[in-house]
């Protein structure tokens, strides 16, 4: 846990790190940045304790500057010379996406062209470790592809990753491990997986077992497809007939119906309080009455998201949670 001036910004925070991880936690950029200077040991913890097997950790925050007045090759030259690096830069400039400015100052680079530049001048560290926030923030569709692109040439060399960002959708395209931070419930995982590939009969005879009472709802995005544990959802919405997975800020869309699904999460703890709302009674935190007729939920957490509860469903409600 860590607090700032009696104030908690970070708690329940569970996360081993190994050498070939590629981590991904959604957070704020406050909480991001309290967590970074943890893990690189600019702070310590106000409880609980780190253990570092590395001190080789770099951390590149979102508001990071360059040197404006210098170009791209004086840059990366000049940080060269401080990491000890072997070998010419001429030869990495391809892989950074970086030869139509390497002799361009950088105060006229694109933010796209910057975010590589700044994950160029990591590279040249060696570092066990890197720590990045929000990088794909503002990019472009090309600039997202050509960062993904330099990002796993670095990784290629042995450095494992932690990025942070206040989108889901990035950090599926960034990271293998998703995390979400929460602040009552502290660092939670989500499920995801790339589509299955096929498997031979012989390896499916011995996959015989079919667990009981696990349920999960599942969402596709490009390639993967994500699981999300019924306890993560905050409220499921309907929206021109999709059904949309609340979590915190984010939306997913599933192809089940918000009949399914009220079926399948009702066990869970879900509740029906309007014709296109599914809440996790689990997240709710107050009953409103603006007047006789009109009821609203707040969740946990989060004042802002107001959920309408149909008149005719309010006793059924206080009966499941037993006011």
């Amino acid at each position: 846990m860590k607090q700032v001036e009696n104030r908690t910004v970070l708690k329940n925070i569970e996360l081993v790190i190994e050498s070939d991880s590629h981590i991904g936690i959604k957070m704020s950029d406050e909480e991001s940045s309290a967590l970074f200077d943890l893990i690189s040991g600019k702070l310590q913890p106000t409880s609980g304790s780190i253990r570092r097997e590395t001190s080789s950790i770099l951390a590149a925050i979102q508001d990071d500057g360059l040197y404006d007045t210098l170009t791209v090759y004086s840059y990366l030259t000049f940080f060269k010379q401080i990491a000890e690096f072997p070998h010419s830069l001429e030869e990495y400039i391809a892989d950074f996406s970086l030869s139509d400015v390497w002799r361009t100052k950088i105060n006229k680079l694109t933010e796209d062209q910057k975010k590589r530049v700044s994950l160029f001048r990591m590279f040249l560290f060696r570092a066990d470790l890197i720590l990045v926030q929000n990088p794909l923030h503002n990019l472009t569709s090309e600039g997202i592809e050509l960062y993904l692109t330099a990002l796993e040439y670095l990784r290629s060399n042995h450095t494992a990753t932690l990025i942070t960002s206040n989108s889901i959708e990035e950090l599926l395209l960034l990271s293998r491990d998703i995390y979400r931070y929460n602040r009552l419930m502290g660092l939670e995982k989500t499920d995801l997986v790339n589509e299955p590939t096929p498997v031979t009969s012989e390896l499916n005879e011995s996959i015989k077992f079919t667990p009981n009472n696990v349920f999960k709802v599942s969402c596709k995005l490009a390639d993967k497809t994500i699981f999300f544990s019924p306890d993560e959802i905050d409220y499921i919405e309907s929206i021109n007939s999709v059904s949309n997975i609340r979590i915190d800020d984010d939306y997913f869309p599933t192809d089940l119906t918000m009949n399914e699904l009220e079926e399948k999460l009702i066990k869970f703890g879900f509740f029906r309080c309007h014709r296109s709302y599914l809440v996790n009674l689990q997240r709710v935190s107050e009953l409103i009455s603006y007047s006789k007729n009109s009821y609203t939920l707040i969740l946990k957490g989060n004042s802002d998201v107001k959920l309408p509860l149909s008149r005719s469903r309010l006793e059924e409600m206080k009966q499941l949670i037993e006011i």
